[in-house]
């Protein structure tokens, strides 16, 4: 059981590990943002039916694969898909990355909070809908309605603002 339970968390099986070509496995393990340690997750998935990573092969791929991730466009894309980053780009691209990926990631931040006012005002107006709502409360509805509207407008000036800041700066 314990060995069903590992082999459930292997990164390779056997096939697998027969097969790889090590170079592209780091490539897309580094185009994917994973870090250096996949490496060994990889090396300890093959031991387990006695065969070796190739090391140089994999390093080689893996930082060609941090080539294509560590971009300003895809630093933005991970922010607003709301994925994380592991710190795995190198010195020279490492800035422009974080602050696309910082920048995306507030968008993403952003367009939530937008979609949340709209489920509000949503459920606010089918409310009002209702035909026999107490003066006093329909007042409360549209009043919230009323601030509902003000924050969405001000969310929507806001994802304008950080979409056109990721337009002029890249």
């Amino acid at each position: 059981m314990a060995a069903l339970g590992l082999s459930g968390c292997a990164t390779l099986n056997e096939s697998q590990c027969r097969s790889a070509d090590w170079y592209r496995l780091g490539a897309r393990d580094g185009a994917d943002g994973y870090g250096s340690g996949r490496l060994e997750s990889h090396r300890e998935a093959c031991s387990e039916f006695g065969l070796a990573a190739d090391d140089a092969a994999w390093r080689k791929g893996y930082d060609d694969g941090l080539q294509t991730y560590c971009t300003a466009d895809n630093g933005y894309q991970v922010g607003r898909r709301g994925g994380s980053y592991g710190r795995v780009c190198p010195a020279d691209s490492e800035r422009d990355f974080v602050e696309a990926y910082d920048l995306g990631r507030e968008t993403r931040e952003v367009e939530q909070e937008l979609e949340q006012v709209r489920q509000r005002i949503d459920a606010i107006e089918s409310r009002l809908a209702n035909e026999k709502l107490e003066d006093s409360a329909r007042y409360d509805l549209r009043r919230q309605l009323s601030e509902y509207y003000r924050q969405g407008s001000w969310l929507r000036r806001s994802l304008e603002r950080l979409e056109s800041e990721w337009r002029r700066r890249y």
